[in-house]
């Protein structure tokens, strides 16, 4: 006696393989992009005025900061610690390296730019871009 249900083999040829494995694999760069692009939101990116940084914190003032002369050229902190902090280790707080080549950068000069309120610094504003765009910013 049979029963009312009987067992039914679907064959899956090779093409069929592929495009079920295509797909799972489009829907996985589908989220790994969305991720990407929800991460990028998420980032607070500007490019902060050189007067409203300390220097010596790498962060951004909300009101002006103190300028700082040192060897002809200008720096900011944020009190008077700052200007002693310079003073006593100029190596430290007046140069920086650039995230995106590693070269050591000098903070007057350097092209700026602020993530989530940490200030980095850049040798140029074309690595500044770069670095931009590698975040996901359009």
């Amino acid at each position: 006696m049979k029963s009312g249900m009987e067992r039914v083999e679907i064959e899956i040829t090779g093409w069929q393989r592929i495009a079920k494995s295509l797909f799972v694999l489009f829907i996985l760069l589908a989220w790994v992009l969305m991720e990407k692009n929800a991460q990028a939101e998420d980032l607070a990116i500007e490019e902060p005025q050189r007067s409203r940084v300390c220097m010596m914190q790498d962060t951004i003032m909300a009101v002006p900061a103190i300028p700082l002369v040192r060897d002809g050229k200008t720096y900011y902190g944020c009190c008077e610690m700052c200007k002693a902090k310079i003073a006593s280790e100029p190596a430290r707080y007046t140069l920086a390296k650039d995230p995106l080549s590693g070269k050591v950068v000098d903070k007057a000069v350097a092209s700026l730019l602020s993530v989530n309120g940490r200030v980095l610094y850049f040798e140029s504003d074309v690595n500044r871009a770069r670095f931009r765009k590698s975040l996901g910013e359009k």
